[in-house]
């Protein structure tokens, strides 16, 4: 790809980062009526940056400083104070590209090192930055005041939190599993999810977050256990629809009276959603991958890559239960390599290691799928060919022995 190329394709980008920025952010705005500057409300811009910025590096910044810079002026800020808080936003995101690389987190988030990683960095690092620094934008500009900035602080950490939290690691869970995902299904995730929402906060009433919580999330927390970025999607579907019963003037969120303690409620209710079902998914997804391992170790030879003697037993009871039920014969055969210690002795493990691996890798070549090669150990295998008669073993053996014996020499 030219330079030129490289250039159109990173502007474009950037273009879609900054519309993307602008109207997650009027959206997000959108779930509440208040007066002030500052809102506790979810900020879903959050987690398009930081996704962004860990997917495409530095060049995603411009996209996201013309998109909070074109956000903050459309929303009422003039220039400079818009121009301030822009930079501080881009600066932030360069923040959690540098310290992901420094502290060695996979943009995959496949392990709980990443997860938690991840966390710590937003709700630590990221958003105390971001909050002090654009209040302080804020307050330099006069256009907020000292009495009210802790609780501006708070606010600006508390939204932002949720809303990199709830985005982020979604759209890095889908992207980095999309060859596993398929799009159907996230449909239905979403359209169940909705429904359900539904019908505990609307069509049932249930006006108390914490049953709502009770309820809720098990069924997350089970679909975490299946598949990370399908629970993240559910997470964000409970989430945004809550937010939209919330605006509408409905659901679990619209009792009460203050408007930031419903917001405060909601993002209560979505950090416990997504901090559990994050933490609890990658736990399961880690214990799986462990117990793989565990297994292989068993029942695999670690040299060649072949069963080893653990899996012979099962593999002559299935040779028994095929003769019995279709009359297929089996054929098991005892292979060694001749001078196998003499080799090992004058060349070293090493060569010796590499010449059982040329060797196994000659005879899989040389066997058909349903046949079975397993390492004993040492310079043993055991041979088993299925569904065959003595001709056909002759030939598959013939065929065994001549591929082995072209290995004239080690390199």
């Amino acid at each position: 790809m030219s330079e030129r190329d490289d250039l159109t394709i990173t502007t474009f980008r950037n273009i879609i980062i900054a519309i993307l920025y602008w109207a997650t952010g009027k959206l997000s705005f959108a779930f509440f009526q208040q007066d002030s500057i500052v809102t506790v409300t979810i900020f879903i811009p959050e987690g398009i940056a930081l996704a962004s910025v860990l997917l495409y590096g530095y060049r995603a910044l411009p996209g996201i400083f013309f998109g909070q810079l074109i956000l903050a002026l459309s929303s009422g800020l003039t220039l400079s104070p818009a121009f301030g808080i822009s930079v501080v936003n881009a600066i932030e995101a360069a923040m959690a590209y540098k310290l992901f690389e420094y502290f060695k987190l996979n943009r995959t988030l496949s392990s709980f090192r990443d997860i938690v990683g991840l966390i710590l960095l937003i709700i630590l690092v990221l958003q105390p930055f971001s909050s002090l620094f654009g209040n302080a934008v804020l307050y330099l500009s006069h256009l907020t005041k000292g009495s009210s900035l802790l609780q501006n602080i708070f606010f600006w950490w508390f939204g932002n939190v949720v809303g990199q939290l709830l985005v982020a690691p979604m759209i890095l869970l889908i992207y980095f599993n999309r060859q596993n995902s398929e799009f159907f299904k996230y449909l239905y995730t979403v359209l169940f999810f909705l429904l359900f929402n539904y019908i505990l906060q609307v069509v049932l009433d249930i006006n108390n977050t914490s049953l709502l919580l009770i309820i809720e999330l098990p069924i997350s927390i089970y679909l975490a256990t299946i598949s990370l970025p399908y629970a993240t999607v559910a997470t964000f579907t409970l989430i945004i629809s809550s937010l939209f019963f919330f605006h509408l003037g409905i659901g679990t969120f619209a009792y009460g009276a203050d408007q930031a303690d419903k917001l405060i409620n909601i993002n209560f209710f979505s950090l416990s959603n997504i901090m559990l079902v994050l933490i609890v998914g990658i736990i399961f997804k880690e214990k799986e991958a462990a117990l793989a391992r565990l297994h292989a170790l068993a029942h695999y030879d670690q040299l060649t890559g072949v069963p080893n003697r653990r899996v012979l037993g099962d593999e002559i009871r299935h040779c028994v239960y095929i003769f019995e039920k279709f009359k297929q014969e089996s054929m098991i055969c005892f292979i060694d390599i001749d001078n196998f210690k003499s080799i090992n002795d004058k060349y070293g493990h090493i060569i010796g290691d590499k010449l059982l691996k040329e060797v196994t890798e000659r005879i899989k070549l040389s066997i058909r799928s349903t046949d079975r090669l397993i390492r004993l150990g040492g310079d043993e295998f055991i041979l088993i060919l299925n569904n065959v008669d003595i001709e056909q073993t002759k030939l598959t053996l013939s065929r065994v022995t001549d591929s082995v014996n072209m290995i004239e020499y080690i390199d």
